[in-house]
């Protein structure tokens, strides 16, 4: 017999176990991030670069980074929507997993289910309408 997995992620230096589904979307959402900081890191290198050779990029970046207010603001955001998807049943967050984190579109999903592509439009506007309320 096959034994059931723990599912944990880190949250506030603490281990909480959480579904497959939240598992999953929390681990793709920590592979977007370091790619985005892959890709901030070769920015930054390039505006080194750019110093090196005489070119002034202070005004440039001082004016295009967030403000740590903004940051602020995105982390907040980031946790309540976190809170939101937990509170989110099984098939809910298959729904979310599928058409926002695996790439799958509303007409593969609605065959798969066995429903129409119309269905599953509905199902996903009910559901962001459902998250927005949560999150606000």
């Amino acid at each position: 017999m096959a034994e059931e997995r723990n599912y944990t992620i880190i949250v506030q230096r603490e281990r909480v176990e959480v579904s497959r589904e939240v598992y999953y979307a929390y681990h793709k959402a920590r592979e977007a991030e370091r790619y985005q900081n892959r890709v901030i890191r070769q920015i930054e290198m390039s505006l080194e670069r750019f110093q090196e050779e005489g070119v002034n990029t202070e005004y440039r970046v001082v004016r295009s980074a967030p403000g740590i207010e903004e940051e602020m603001i995105r982390a907040e955001d980031n946790r309540r929507l976190y809170q939101a998807l937990e509170e989110l049943n099984v098939e809910e967050r298959l729904l979310i997993d599928a058409l926002f984190f695996s790439g799958i579109t509303e007409g593969e999903l609605a065959a798969r289910l066995g429903v129409t592509q119309q269905a599953v439009s509905k199902r996903k506007k009910r559901l962001l309408r459902k998250l927005r309320e949560k999150i606000e």
